[in-house]
């Protein structure tokens, strides 16, 4: 539980120490999760899943930096380079576009690849342009060593379908799951929880990334939390390291970019979000490093 009203006091007398301190507590976890899976040797590919806006990919970026830095080789695959396009997935029940089952990915091609990285083949990883929501023609290459590690990210990696013959218990392959964990506390004794946050993050990166409304991310919502259920979670045991992606100080970052844009935008997820951050400070001249996993959500300026 994050006391909110610590963090305001915090970030009115000492906002960088309050950054600073924030960011030092999630780069450790980034390198204790690092350091112990070095020690393994063992492990050739990393499997880093959770739901929606929890930061994998960032967390994949920092995780590839601390294993570089202790003198490994290491490639990434990020899972939503093998979605199919936009305009080929199916609807769900509700109308809405399909985008987070197994059945919006070219899973064949994928089990390919990774069967093909662990038996030490050339694989060839394609790239995918979420604002035209199609394969972008560009592809890259790489053969992984033997001593070499390979990080796949994606909301789907623990789920055993994708490595094909091998399994995440093999020594070879281990999991990692992130998310945030911990709930904001406000003054008026209104809570932010996990899965709030994520909306705020996810409302940010559509907007910013991925050419979508406000509007539009709110409608999709309930069908993410679904998918979540069915494709995510029963699969979270098979993770050996868990990461907790909350920063003390985020919801000044989301007040900074969002301010009241989502009063245009009334509903059973935003009523709750709307009031918290009323109790927000605006903070113009906030600073946040480069290396912050919140930039993955983040990437533009405010909303008007």
């Amino acid at each position: 539980m994050i006391n909110w009203q610590q963090m305001e006091q915090l970030a009115a007398h000492h906002l960088s120490s309050l950054i600073y301190n924030s960011e030092y507590n999630f780069d450790s976890q980034v390198i204790r999760t690092a350091d112990k899976i070095y020690a393994e040797r063992s492990v050739r590919m990393i499997m880093v899943a959770g739901p929606s806006a929890s930061g994998k990919t960032t967390f994949a970026n920092l995780l590839a930096d601390r294993l570089e830095f202790k003198g490994v080789k290491v490639h990434r695959v990020s899972t939503d380079d093998f979605f199919i396009d936009r305009d080929k997935l199916s609807r769900l029940p509700s109308g809405l576009l399909d985008f987070d089952s197994l059945a919006a990915m070219d899973v064949k091609l994928l089990v390919y690849t990774l069967e093909s990285i662990l038996e030490g083949r050339k694989v060839v990883i394609p790239a995918y342009d979420f604002v035209t929501g199609t394969r972008s023609g560009e592809t890259r290459e790489f053969t992984a060593e033997e001593q070499d590690i390979t990080i796949v990210e994606g909301i789907h990696a623990l789920n055993p379908v994708l490595l094909g013959k091998y399994s995440i218990d093999d020594s070879s392959v281990c999991g990692v799951y992130i998310s945030p964990r911990r709930e904001f506390l406000l003054p008026s004794g209104r809570h932010i929880a996990p899965v709030e946050l994520r909306l705020l993050r996810r409302l940010l990166r559509d907007y910013y990334s991925r050419g979508y409304s406000l509007e539009d991310t709110l409608v999709q919502w309930e069908e993410v939390l679904k998918a979540e259920r069915t494709y995510i979670y029963p699969y979270v045991h098979k993770a050996s390291h868990t990461v907790d992606s909350v920063y003390d100080y985020e919801l000044l970052v989301y007040k900074r970019c969002l301010g009241t844009s989502l009063d245009a935008h009334p509903n059973k997820w935003t009523d709750n979000i709307r009031e918290v951050l009323k109790e927000v400070s605006d903070i113009p001249d906030m600073i946040i490093p480069s290396t912050s996993l919140l930039n993955e959500f983040i990437k533009g300026g405010r909303i008007e």
